[in-house]
């Protein structure tokens, strides 16, 4: 009797060895290996496509920047660049800001300390290895004027030469701008030496405190009533690393006023010069800034070098080259992409 009790006892134990046990927590780990490649892999993955959109789109603003503005440079009105240009402006002070017949320029910055004392000291760290290039021409700013001198539309004395002209509204000009007025026939660039905004007046005058300040108040010609104002601008792209995060980013400076960041991550900008050596408005080549006539150029080629903002988005190095130079092997795992463009200065077309 206590045999068959023992038995029927032993018979139903429940339970797992040591072999089972192992096995299923083997299973388990790989099963959670699995899951963590998965999370992982889903996580490079996004990096990689959030990294690669934020560059794809600060190439894009860049390119837009870039090709926009230099596409208009030149631009004087309806004048353009056949009508009678008077420069009043003492451009001796600074005839790379206020040089308005050299509508584009190219210049390399081998360093800070080769750019800054050369051509514009308020151009300050520009990267070194990157190109510079200059711009000028008028903004969108468009105001008519209706009087020379200031109570009259009269163009038959000499008192239309005197330091005042009548604006339709003087409201969006201050004190020291650049300003261009053009009647399609003649244009004549000159200071703002002061503004009255219940007449409407805007004064010219010689001397004073403005930079750079006009040599004379005689325009060269007159246009009461038949011409507009305009804003002049002198406009500087360049690479510099932001002081605070220490990124590459394009920059902007327009005439004297501080530069400011426009795209950030990006790297390099290289710049080649389509000279129209015979006078047909097609470039014949293309080289880089110091190899060409600027008076000719008629087209320029930008590439620039977007970069991704994180670190070890690749597993290797990402080698590049721009515009045919020699390849360039970074030393982080950054994504690098380049974007060129070529882009034709309408201004100078026949």
């Amino acid at each position: 009797m206590n045999y068959n009790l023992r038995n029927q006892s032993n018979n139903t134990q429940q339970g797992i060895t040591l072999v089972e046990l192992m096995v299923a927590m083997v299973i388990g780990l790989l099963l959670t290996a699995g899951v963590l490649q998965l999370f992982s892999s889903n996580k490079q993955t996004y990096r990689v496509t959030e990294n690669m959109s934020r560059l794809q789109e600060n190439a894009r603003f860049a390119m837009h920047f870039l090709t926009k503005d230099i596409r208009m440079a030149g631009y004087m009105g309806c004048a353009g660049q056949s009508s009678t240009l008077t420069n009043t402006l003492d451009d001796s002070t600074s005839s790379f800001l206020y040089g308005f017949s050299d509508i584009v320029e190219g210049f390399e910055a081998t360093s800070s300390s080769v750019w800054a004392p050369t051509v514009d000291s308020s151009i300050t760290s520009p990267l070194g290895g990157s190109d510079i290039i200059a711009i000028r021409g008028i903004s969108s700013l468009s105001i008519p004027i209706t009087g020379q001198p200031s109570n009259s539309g009269d163009c038959t004395s000499s008192a239309s030469h005197t330091a005042n002209i009548k604006v339709s509204d003087a409201g969006s000009l201050t004190t020291g701008d650049i300003v261009i007025a053009t009647n399609c026939t003649n244009t004549s660039i000159f200071q703002v030496t002061n503004t009255n905004l219940v007449t409407d007046t805007v004064a010219h005058n010689t001397g004073g405190s403005v930079t750079p300040g006009n040599t004379t108040t005689n325009l060269g010609a007159c246009y009461a009533e038949s011409g507009q104002l305009s804003q002049m601008e002198t406009k500087v792209f360049f690479i510099k690393n932001n002081p605070t995060t220490g990124r590459p980013s394009l920059y902007l400076k327009v005439n004297d006023k501080a530069s400011q960041e426009l795209v950030e991550d990006i790297e390099n900008m290289q710049i080649i010069y389509g000279e129209d050596s015979n006078g047909d408005g097609a470039p014949n080549f293309y080289k880089p800034a110091n190899l060409v006539d600027m008076s000719k150029v008629v087209a320029v080629r930008v590439a620039i070098v977007a970069v991704t903002f994180d670190d070890n988005v690749t597993e290797t190095t990402n080698s590049y080259s721009i515009l045919g130079g020699s390849t360039i092997t970074p030393t982080d795992k950054r994504i690098r992409r380049v974007f060129t463009s070529t882009i034709v200065i309408r201004n100078r077309l026949p």
